[in-house]
């Protein structure tokens, strides 16, 4: 229906003498299902019809908050297509003025807007009682509605969030993964049990819930093993780290063992069958905060506990204490210990060792590896800690590609554009490609090659790989334009040699990672 009554390119001719040019802009989130993309479209078209004009460009957004710009790509192409100067429109038609956003700030709205009429092209609100004609009664209404969705969208969320309150109150698991050796249970209206939901699944009833239980038997005794180790035999997190993976045990996620991952056990209080809530919050798509205790919703005796309360109690003073003792003046007095135990340091070495924190937080707290070493006098084998203090260089770099890349592509007529945080390209709004830096990794007893890692949310369908020099391990030397279907595993390695099953893949400059880059638009196209 939203593409039912568009005039296709190079059917001009049909157009009656004097009727303009529009493209229209649709937006449907999962608020309300009045405003599917369909029924838009179609009050777009009367309303077309009504002022003489002819939709020949259609942008939508389907399941897109209109909070923020963010993840828009239907909104963002078609402000990409106004500055760019290559809209052959001069009206765009927006069912009303919340489909055109629910901003915070309205005066991001407004600017949107401004940046659509600078280039000559007029916004027009179909279903609004006004005409936006930039009259002074039109620019009071206009502002008011647009604060009015803005608002909207704030009474939505207190109402959203006080009743899940209430239904986390009551013991009801409220979204998000459950943490290793517990699993969740859907019951119905009535409490009655109708399953286990297995990883990735969802309720589909609003009157159904979601209980936490304990899982399975082996989990439950790893679990209790953990606080032990870490209790009774006051082992470190690295040291619990290094013994779940060196004894292959496999997590809830399928990764290895980190210690973020033990830290959130040995702090959760599900394993004493507790449901904590409210710990934290996202409102309105702003930045996530820590909320203060009064505000947790916490539900006591939900089930019989996995872990002893006394012993849990006893790791969260052990963990309150770690927090509290790490100054600069400890780590260094650990970082002394290290070094005159092994003669030298190294981040392997920091890793390896028991009851040591780890190597990114030295780098952290004294600017890089390479300074904390200096600290308690060693100053030899860079190599050793050239990776971390590197770190930030890499990330500049893969910028600096990304840009190259961008620009390049929007040369040629064609969206583009880059995700800095998630490290991904959207290209024409459907072809998504995950930059990675791959670097030189030298083995004892395999040939050198330069590794690959997979993330563990992987929104894209390409990678692009940028390769790095044997020197230095910081300047490009070409690229691997590889589809993640070749990523079975968390890592790949690229070799030098031209017999690797990835050599297919390479692109000896970037301007073969365009031509590489275009051929894939092309056939998504038709």
């Amino acid at each position: 229906m939203a593409n039912a009554l568009i005039i296709r390119p190079g059917s001009d001719l049909l157009l009656p003498t004097g009727t303009g040019r529009a493209a229209q802009y649709v937006r449907m989130s999962t608020e309300n299902q009045r405003y599917s993309t369909q029924n838009q479209a179609a009050a777009v078209a009367v309303y077309a019809a009504q002022h003489g004009l002819a939709i020949v460009r259609t942008y939508a957004d389907e399941g897109r908050s209109g909070l923020s710009i963010h993840r828009r790509d239907g909104l963002i192409e078609l402000l990409d297509d106004v500055r760019s100067g290559r809209a052959d429109f001069d009206h765009i038609l927006v069912y009303d003025v919340s489909r055109w956003g629910r901003f915070q700030d309205v005066d991001e709205s407004a600017y949107y807007e401004f940046t659509c009429r600078q280039a000559g092209i007029k916004v027009c609100y179909c279903a609004e009682e006004f005409d936006n004609d930039g009259s002074v009664i039109a620019s009071i209404v206009k502002n008011l509605k647009r604060v009015m969705a803005a608002e909207y969208s704030r009474e939505l969320s207190v109402k959203v969030h006080a009743g899940a309150c209430r239904v986390a109150s009551l013991g009801f698991k409220q979204g998000g993964p459950v943490g290793y050796g517990l699993q969740r249970e859907l019951i119905d209206e009535n409490r009655c049990a109708k399953g286990l939901l297995q990883k990735g699944q969802r309720k589909h009833l609003q009157t159904d819930r979601v209980l936490i239980q304990p899982g399975p038997e082996n989990e439950q005794r790893i679990v209790a093993q953990i606080f032990r180790e870490y209790v009774v035999r006051r082992r470190s997190r690295g040291a619990i780290v290094r013994w779940l993976n060196d004894q292959q045990v496999p997590n809830h996620r399928g990764t290895a063992w980190s210690l973020a991952m033990v830290r959130h056990l040995l702090s959760n209080e599900a394993y004493i069958g507790n449901s904590v809530y409210n710990r934290t919050s996202v409102r309105l798509k702003q930045a996530r905060k820590s909320n203060p205790p009064e505000l947790w919703i916490r539900t006591t005796g939900l089930y019989e506990p996995i872990v002893d309360r006394s012993i849990f109690l006893k790791a969260q003073e052990l963990l309150k204490e770690h927090q509290g003792k790490l100054s600069n003046e400890y780590l260094l007095k650990k970082l002394r210990v290290t070094f005159a135990k092994h003669g030298k340091l190294s981040a392997s070495i920091i890793a390896a060792s028991d009851n040591m924190p780890s190597a990114a937080l030295y780098a952290y707290r004294f600017g890089s590896l390479r300074e904390a070493f200096r600290h308690v006098g060693y100053v030899d084998a860079e190599r050793s800690y050239d990776y971390a203090d590197a770190q930030k260089q890499a990330e500049a770099e893969l910028s600096r590609q990304a840009e190259i890349l961008v620009t390049q592509i929007r040369a040629r007529g064609i969206t583009a554009v880059f995700d800095a945080q998630t490290a991904v390209i959207t290209v024409a709004g459907k072809l998504a490609i995950s930059l990675r830096m791959a670097r030189y990794y030298a083995a004892r007893r395999h040939a050198p090659n330069w590794l690959v890692h997979r993330r563990r949310v992987e929104p894209a369908g390409l990678i692009l790989a940028l390769r790095l020099d044997t020197e230095t391990n910081r300047n490009v030397i070409d690229y691997f334009l590889l589809p993640l279907s070749e990523m079975a595993k968390h890592i790949i390695g690229l070799t030098a040699t031209s017999r690797s099953r990835f050599a297919a893949y390479r692109c000896p400059t970037m301007d073969d990672v365009v031509r590489a880059t275009m051929e894939k638009v092309a056939a998504l196209l038709t």
